[in-house]
């Protein structure tokens, strides 16, 4: 359907009289077909059916756009709080044995493979900081844990080779529980930064 230059004119008219309403986008949108500008100008000339029609194609047309704007919003936001919990979530469990097997119990993943453990060849369990870190096939990591400290690496040494808890690290150390969390927790943060930015 092609309009005729007549009626071109015409609807081009009709929308400089009316500027305030044809500056909208979504109006301006509606009126991107034809057949709705030929609606229009037969209801300018009194035709009530072509009115009628008008109005119900711009109110399906309105509700479409607000539709597709809610389910866009609705996405978005969606979205953004599936990052929080996944962000939240990693931040909690920094690393993979860190992880609890169910929503129930206080049992980890580590813990798990710990006591499961049938392989005859078991890695070799040790306090000594070289010796855990030279068992690390991870190139990334092996360098991240160089850069920790010593004491980093000695409680990271405990509590992932020998798997002392909190408080066992705390009696060998002599320090508080709370400064051995401490310090784990900012060895994690960092040996997480340098895999991130290693991958």
């Amino acid at each position: 359907m092609r309009l005729s230059v007549d009626q071109q004119k015409r609807f081009l008219d009709y929308c400089h009289s009316k500027q305030n309403i044809f500056s909208n986008r979504v109006v301006k949108g509606f009126f991107q077909e034809e057949e709705n500008v030929l609606l229009l100008l037969e209801a300018v000339d009194g035709n009530m059916d072509s009115l009628n029609e008008l109005e119900e194609k711009f109110r399906k047309y309105f509700f479409r756009i607000r539709f597709v704007k809610f389910l866009v919003q609705t996405i978005n936001f969606y979205t953004i709080d599936q990052m929080r919990i996944y962000r939240k979530y990693d931040y909690r469990y920094q690393l993979i044995f860190d992880r609890p097997t169910s929503d129930e119990g206080n049992s980890t993943l580590g813990e798990l493979l710990l006591f499961n453990h049938t392989s005859t060849h078991p890695e070799p369990i040790t306090s000594d900081p070289g010796y855990f870190q030279s068992t690390f096939t991870n190139e990334d990591l092996v360098n991240a844990f160089s850069d920790l400290s010593h004491k980093q690496k000695i409680i990271t040494t405990l509590g992932y080779s020998l798997c002392y808890k909190d408080h066992e690290i705390a009696k060998v150390m002599g320090v508080s529980p709370q400064a051995v969390c401490k310090t784990r927790n900012l060895a994690l943060k960092r040996l997480r930064v340098a895999l991130r930015e290693g991958r």
